[in-house]
Order: structure tokens, then C-alpha cells, then sequence
């Protein structure tokens, strides 16, 4: 009979594939069923656990503050039963204690709950909160929406592989990718500029539409700087080979550094980045030839929904002065650094609520999904501006179906405002930034549609490694990364 101790180390080994995610679901899988099939292998404990199928239709529900994907289905039946204490136990990187919950007239066999639900919505709104952090319950998978994290049992996942009527596809936010640089100077190296993209690039080709923020200039006609210190933000064109690899469909060019650098190359730079990304059938948002152009939307058809995009600079191209003076950041309006588009000159699209609000609301009129991508915030800082805020409730107002947002290199938490998801800063992606672990770090923003709805939001951490190289991150580093996320999250409640 093996004893506590067995049965933790057993827990150990297995965990770091089960806390993957469902990337690393057939691995783990794999090794668990061959501890089944070996009677020596696998403790007495866990074999003696009650075995409990999930019905067709329902799907297990935890907190998305646990950090965990996955479990194994001859471990469902002590999770619900209560005769597993600890999440720890069956892969979780974190000690938080297992507390069955239900919903009424939804649950399976030996569930033990500690407290019924009468109400999807309920159950939703505490499994989100920081009181339900170690729930678990089984829903409806029609019903499932954002608030909650789907576990895959066995690598099943009802909502995210699409056992529905209505087609579901896949989005994938990241942050800022800098091409220059000491992420120029590591491609030159390595004479390879898809390199940075290299471990990251088979989930980002998963995603079926994958947008990220391009955070500087790609051109082969300005020279390079070799400064490791410069704030001009440039690379060669072939940079884009790594896009095209990682599946990225659209960059964001609604950032401080499209048209600003400390070389003066005005609007060029950025002219030469349109043509290249067109050249290379990589789609642009936020910034453009003019005014129009910078305004101009992303659209296409995912599953038989319309979708649209559209960026907005809230930082060099802010219409109103901001609290960026009394920050590292700096009141741009007005000033050498203001980089707005207008109707007859290059540059980003401004953060002008009387332009993007009405922008917003004209396309959720004409597409089932609307997206934008806003950059602003203050560098550095874990929590959105009030105004910015107010700025994103305002897009959800006039239209949006969900909002993310960038800037501060280090990742903020998120919020639903009337039902819509908005995820505020979801951080540094590719970056040289190595001075700390809040801006080595950031986040893989996976979005889950079923109709005009989010019905699951995930974040995957990456870790930011020889100043140019993202990585999934392990349980650890997922568990630490997100205990940022939470308390960020937590702290919206006073902005």
C-alpha cells in the first residue's frame, strides 16, 4: 500500500504536464494511462478513487484563478467528491483546498457539494471572485462563458473543440515585439531573424486569427542602429519571415514608437513598414498614409461570423493631456512626439473618443465582432489609468465585443464591464527588456468565440529569455504570473 508520501511524489512528476495546458494534454495523458495499465506504478490510493464519467453536454468548471488546465478523468471523481483535499494533488502549482460546488438541476454522479447554485450567473460570478479561487462544478458547456476555466478531462474540452451547432474559433492576443534593438543585435548574431519566434511559434499558429503589437519600424532602407540603448526601434524586412512562421495574421501599429525614435526619421520608417507588411500579406491596424488609413478596420470571416479590428494610440497620439507627466511617460499633445495622423499626413490612429467611439459603434454595426486594440497606460505600472478605463467601458458602450489593451510592459489584470470581457495590458511579448521578471514576463491572451460571444478567456505566461526569446512559461511561473494577473484585477475595484 503506498502511503502519503508516494502519493505526492506521484503528483509531483505529473504535474508539470498537466499544468501545460492543452498543448501538453496528450503527454500527460499519455503517462497516465500507462500508470493505470501498471499496477506497481500507480498507487493503491489513487485506483481506489471513485471513477466518474462527464456526461455529453456538461463540462467541468473552475476558477480561472487556478492555474490549471487539464486533469485526468480517473481523478474527476475525488475532485467533486471532496476526497482529494488539494488542487496540488492532481497537478495544480498551487496549494489551494478543492471545494465542490453545483448547479441546480446540472451535476453527475458522486458530486459533493458544499453549496448549490440556482443560477448559471451566480455560479459564474463566484468562481470568478477571489472567494472561489478552489471551486469546481459541472455547467451546461452551452452555458459556459468567460467568467470560468474550462478543465479538459482527458484533453476533452467541450467549449474550446467546438462540440456545438454554432461554429467556434480561436483568437490569440499578444504584446509588444520590438525589432530592434537587442532583439536586432541577437537575429544578427544568430543570423536568423525568425529566431525569436522560434518556441513560441506553434501556439501562435494554432490560434485561427493571431494579432500582435509591432512595436517599431521594419525597413531595409533606414541603417540600423547598433546602440544596445537606442530608442529607435528597427529591423530589416526579413524580420517578417518570424511573423509568417508563428501564423501572425495582423500587427498593431497604434504604439509610441510607428513614428517616434530618438534617429528623426519622421513618418518614413513607418511608410516603409506599410509597404512591407502589405508585401508580405501581413495586415495592418492603428496607423496609415492618412487619417482614413490609421482609422481603417481588419475584417474577416471566422466561422460564419464577421469580425473587425481597429488600433488607437493612446500615447503619442492622445488628444488630451493625460497623466503621463507626473510618470516616465510625457504629455505628447502639442509636442515633437505627437505622432497622430491626420488628413493629409502619415501616423497613428488617435485616441479621439469622438473618432473611435463613433468608428466602433459604426462597425458593430455592420460585423458580428468587434475588436480594438488600444495602446495606453503608464510604463511599469500594474493598473490601468482611470481614463483609460473609462475609455475601454465606453468602446464596450458603443459596440465593442471585447477590448485589449498594451503599453506598460508589464502585464495588467482585466474586468468585465456589462458582461464583455476587457483585458488591460497583456504585456511584453518580444522585448529586451531583462532588468526584471515583471517585464521579461508576459501573456498569451486566448479567446474563445461562439457566436458574438467570448465563451472562454485563458492566459498562457511566457517567460522573455536571452533578450529576444519567449517561452511558455512552467506551472510555477504560470502560478506566479497570475497571482499579478488577480491582484491587479482585484485592485480595478478603486480605479
Amino acid at each position: 500500500m503506498a502511503n502519503a508520501s508516494d502519493n505526492r511524489s506521484w503528483s509531483r512528476l505529473t504535474r508539470r504536464s498537466l499544468t501545460l495546458g492543452t498543448a501538453g494534454a496528450a503527454i500527460s495523458v499519455a503517462g497516465l494511462r500507462n500508470a493505470a495499465a501498471s499496477p506497481v506504478s500507480m498507487p493503491a490510493v489513487i485506483r481506489s478513487r471513485p471513477q466518474t464519467a462527464v456526461p455529453d453536454g456538461l463540462a467541468v468548471v473552475a476558477s480561472p484563478r487556478l492555474p490549471l488546465f487539464d486533469i485526468a478523468s480517473q481523478d474527476l471523481g475525488g475532485i467533486v467528491s471532496g476526497q482529494i483535499p488539494s488542487w496540488i494533488e492532481v497537478g495544480g502549482s498551487v496549494d489551494v483546498p478543492i471545494y465542490p460546488v453545483d448547479l441546480e438541476g446540472s451535476t453527475i454522479d458522486g458530486l459533493v457539494a458544499q453549496k448549490t447554485y440556482k443560477s448559471y450567473d451566480r455560479l459564474a460570478n463566484f468562481l470568478n471572485s477571489s472567494d472561489g479561487a478552489g471551486a469546481v462544478a459541472v455547467v451546461p458547456a452551452d452555458q459556459v462563458d468567460a467568467r470560468v476555466n474550462v478543465l479538459a478531462v482527458d484533453g476533452v474540452d467541450p467549449v474550446r473543440q467546438g462540440q456545438f451547432d454554432e461554429p467556434t474559433f480561436r483568437l490569440g492576443f499578444v504584446g509588444d515585439i520590438v525589432p530592434g534593438r537587442n532583439v536586432g543585435i541577437k537575429m544578427q548574431q544568430y543570423n536568423d531573424y525568425s529566431h525569436p519566434f522560434h518556441r513560441v511559434a506553434d501556439i501562435l499558429a494554432s490560434y485561427d486569427l493571431t494579432v500582435a503589437n509591432l512595436e517599431g519600424n521594419l525597413s531595409d532602407n533606414i541603417p540600423v542602429p547598433s546602440d544596445p540603448n537606442t530608442f529607435s526601434f528597427i529591423a530589416p524586412t526579413a524580420m517578417l519571415d518570424g511573423f509568417k512562421m508563428a501564423g501572425i495574421d495582423v500587427v498593431s501599429l497604434a504604439n509610441n514608437h510607428s513614428v517616434w525614435n530618438d534617429s528623426g526619421w519622421g513618418t518614413d520608417a513607418l511608410l516603409d513598414t506599410l509597404d512591407a507588411c502589405e508585401a508580405q500579406g501581413v495586415a495592418t491596424i492603428g496607423a496609415g498614409r492618412d487619417l482614413e488609413g490609421a482609422r481603417f478596420a481588419y475584417t474577416t470571416t471566422l466561422g460564419d461570423k464577421s469580425v473587425a479590428l481597429i488600433g488607437i494610440d493612446g500615447v503619442t497620439a492622445n488628444v488630451e493631456p493625460r497623466d503621463f507627466a507626473a510618470t516616465v511617460n510625457e504629455a505628447y499633445k502639442g509636442g515633437d512626439r505627437y505622432s497622430g495622423a491626420t488628413d493629409d499626413t502619415p501616423g497613428t490612429n488617435p485616441y479621439d473618443p469622438d473618432i473611435f467611439l463613433p468608428d466602433i459603434a459604426a462597425l458593430a454595426a455592420d460585423y458580428d465582432i468587434v475588436i480594438p486594440y488600444i495602446h495606453f497606460g503608464i510604463e511599469y505600472v500594474e493598473i490601468p489609468p482611470h481614463w483609460g478605463v473609462q475609455g475601454c467601458r465606453d468602446a464596450i458602450d458603443a459596440g465593442a465585443t471585447l477590448v485589449v489593451t498594451n503599453h506598460p510592459h508589464v502585464i495588467q489584470g482585466m474586468e468585465f464591464y456589462n458582461g464583455a470581457p476587457i483585458v488591460y495590458s497583456v504585456g511584453n511579448f518580444i522585448f529586451d527588456q531583462m532588468f526584471s521578471i515583471q517585464t521579461r514576463e508576459g501573456l498569451i491572451l486566448e479567446l474563445v468565440m461562439r457566436g458574438k460571444q467570448c465563451v472562454q478567456l485563458r492566459t498562457r505566461g511566457v517567460m522573455i529569455e536571452d533578450f529576444n526569446q519567449p517561452r511558455l512559461m512552467s506551472g510555477g511561473e504560470q502560478a506566479g504570473i497570475m497571482d499579478r494577473f488577480w491582484a491587479s484585477t482585484d485592485r480595478l475595484a478603486n480605479v
